[in-house]
């Protein structure tokens, strides 16, 4: 312990939480002077050191904290990558060699409602680790709306573009940046000025239609061009440009479009409504992996249901969502206990992705054979995306196309069998955008924000740490200890050994007999380890997951019906009204002919009249 620079100790403190006087009790246990450990003096004043250093420095205004330098933040972190050994080059398509690329995003929530900025640098092997990010910014808010997220780039969006535009030093050599934005739809269409998810061409990525209805067909004469989103895999046909969102950056200089006298069409705006934030191609935007997954897979067992209340009935759809809380909780081991927005955490959603054949067994007792089978056939599908999607290894080519293939597949086989199904943007982002995305950069799993949502729970954990005079310093508190805490870059402190990755599902139990699963340890008499409390709450979380399902599935496929039925009824009414309107056209026509051509005769004849009696008066030889 005695070689370890104070350094390297003040930043173990930090990250750890540790207060001077706990350092100093524990310096004492180890045996005072006699262990090598720095005095308590020593380490705060090298602490205050480390706080006043260019790359660790917090400004914070009124909308919340940000580091002085994102330079000198980003090359510390590249620096020690470098001096770690843990600096990987992984070459992209179409970009130059020795470029380093940044991912940009936002993660909101907490305790009390902020949004955390950070970057991470792809070019390792955990880039969505919190000790290989840099957070660079914490903004109280209430929601991640346009406005508070013009507020905040005022502090940040400058330092980016030159980071961007000039590159970072690392090692005496300027290496390129490439910047791309991350994050949840939310963020990534508000962030470039987008309406979002309600307008009509609402993909960032393509020009595709949401639903082509009639006054979409009024208004874009050419709307076959641009695809709906309706069309599954089909729907990319016109691709978003770097041109066009610098246009819309300079129409919206001035103003939004509700400030315009004579705003410009639907085709010309593309549903851009603000100026972006920061302009970035739309083939930089990452294709949301973590927002796929949160949004599919707790999807697929509520698939189950539909099918059920469509095929049998409402009443065998309860029975089914009964039988459905049961298995997921006894086979596949989930507690179903939604933890926001009716969706489960990322573990649960894998979990769940890899065991949906326990599902498909309890559906087969249900509904029609041919139904089962389609949905069987649905879940091997997404169970075979799913491992794609979110680990953070870089995938060869047959894996690659592989993943083309089964995403378009997937979607088109929801679009075609399931027939009250709509596409999603997520949906039509897994089908038409991320195997884009997997073929230039090699892995979506690597610009996952799966990781980055700890931060949420880090600030919630350590509030009592960060507390302060106001909200806005304990912002700049997380700010000071996030840059701090990172990890050192020495190479002494590299002993050259490393932890071997496990095989994918080598953790997973392989039966139902394993000790590990929830079926076999009251089987065998073995406790589950669970309060009397604990399994009461369960069971009511349980229910209540099966009754919310139940009703919304109940809700779904009777709005499908009420909509099919009256789609039917309205076709029927506007033929019959076609036919009435036509018949009255043809009579008013024949009547219009007849009344013309009398008034034609009419004129004729008082011509004629007039005629013969001016020869008659004048005379003729």
């Amino acid at each position: 312990m005695a070689a370890l620079p104070v350094r390297l100790q003040t930043l173990f403190v930090v990250a750890n939480n540790i207060s001077y006087v706990m350092w100093q009790r524990i310096r004492r246990l180890l045996g005072g002077s006699l262990c090598g450990l720095a005095t308590a003096n020593a380490m705060r004043a090298d602490g205050l050191a480390a706080f006043a250093e260019l790359r660790n420095l917090v400004r914070s205004k009124p909308v919340g904290a940000t580091l002085a330098s994102i330079r000198a933040a980003v090359e510390t972190l590249v620096a020690d990558l470098v001096a770690r050994n843990h600096f990987i080059e992984r070459p992209v398509r179409g970009r130059p060699e020795g470029e380093i690329p940044l991912s940009f995003g936002l993660v909101k929530g907490g305790r009390q409602s902020s949004f955390k900025d950070f970057l991470a640098c792809i070019k390792q092997p955990q880039p969505c680790s919190t000790d290989n990010t840099v957070l660079f910014g914490v903004f109280p808010c209430q929601k991640d709306d346009y406005s508070s997220l013009a507020a905040s780039a005022e502090l940040y969006a400058q330092d980016l573009e030159d980071v961007r535009t000039y590159g970072v030093t690392v090692g005496g050599v300027t290496r390129p940046v490439h910047m791309m934005p991350m994050g949840d739809y939310s963020f990534t269409t508000t962030f470039d000025g987008h309406a979002g998810a309600t307008f009509r061409f609402l993909c960032s990525y393509c020009c595709c239609i949401g639903r082509l209805s009639a006054a979409i067909k009024r208004r874009l004469p050419h709307f076959d061009d641009y695809g709906s989103i309706q069309d599954g895999s089909g729907a990319g046909r016109m691709p978003r440009t770097l041109e066009q969102k610098q246009a819309m950056a300079s129409l919206y200089a001035s103003g939004p479009l509700a400030t315009m006298a004579n705003p410009p069409a639907v085709s010309t705006t593309l549903s851009f409504e603000r100026r972006p934030l920061m302009v970035f191609a739309p083939e930089d935007i990452v294709p949301i992996p973590l927002q796929i997954t949160l949004g599919v897979s707790p999807w697929m067992p509520s698939l189950g249901v539909e099918e059920v209340a469509i095929d049998s009935g409402a009443a065998r759809a309860q029975e089914y969502a009964v039988a459905l809380t049961q298995t997921l909780r006894r086979d596949v081991g989930v507690s179903l206990a939604p933890y926001w927005g009716g969706t489960f955490e990322v573990k649960v959603c894998h979990k769940i992705g890899r065991r949906l054949a326990a599902v498909c067994d309890v559906l087969d007792d249900f509904v029609p054979p041919t139904r089962a089978t389609d949905y069987r056939r649905v879940c091997q599908l997404w169970a075979d995306l799913l491992p794609v999607l979110n680990r953070g290894v870089s995938f060869d080519e047959p894996e690659r196309a592989t993943f083309r293939r089964q995403a378009a597949e997937f979607v088109d086989f929801l679009r075609l069998n399931v027939e009250w199904v709509s596409i999603t943007p997520k949906l039509h982002i897994l089908a038409c955008h991320a195997a884009d995305w997997l073929d230039r950069f090699g892995s979506p799993g690597l610009f996952s924000d799966q990781g980055l949502e700890t931060w949420n729970g880090f600030f919630n954990h350590n509030a009592t740490v960060l507390a302060a005079g106001s909200f806005l310093e304990s912002c700049v508190r997380l700010v000071q200890r996030a840059a701090v805490g990172r990890g050192p870059g020495d190479a002494a402190f590299n002993r050259g050994k490393r932890r071997a990755p496990a095989a994918p599902n080598a953790r997973c139990a392989k039966s139902l007999s394993v000790m590990r699963t929830t079926r076999a340890r009251p089987a065998t008499g073995v406790s589950t380890r669970q309060s009397a409390a604990c399994v009461a709450t369960e069971g009511a979380n349980a229910e209540k997951w099966a009754t919310n399902v139940y009703l919304a599935a109940v809700v779904k496929i009777g709005n499908y019906r009420t909509g099919t039925t009256s789609a039917a009824g309205a076709s029927a009414e506007v033929s019959a009204a076609e036919a009435a309107a036509a018949a009255e056209n043809e009579a008013l026509l024949e009547r219009a002919e007849g009344t013309i051509l009398e008034a034609l005769l009419e004129d004729w004849t008082n011509w004629g009249s007039s005629f013969v009696f001016h020869l008659n008066t004048r005379g003729c030889e």
